[in-house]
């Protein structure tokens, strides 16, 4: 941040349950989207790389995380 001439003033760091909320919300529709788009490989390949991010993410987690900057130009 100073490199590109700004002065760190805060960070905050999202929760686990953001990630846990948008991955679970996506497991409870993945059914009935597959459903819906039935003998579309595009879709079940679609499907398949959100579900394997997910895992990446239950096996990852420890590792990786959003985190907010607030600078202030100097």
């Amino acid at each position: 941040m100073q490199k590109a001439g700004y002065l760190p003033v805060a960070t905050y760091m999202l929760p686990e349950t953001i990630w846990t909320d948008y991955y679970s919300w996506q497991a409870s529709r993945r059914a009935s989207f597959l459903k819906k788009y039935d003998g579309n490989n595009s879709i079940k390949e679609f499907v398949a790389t959100m579900q394997y991010e997910a895992e990446l993410y239950d096996k990852y987690k420890a590792y990786y995380g959003y985190m907010f900057y607030i600078g202030k130009k100097i």
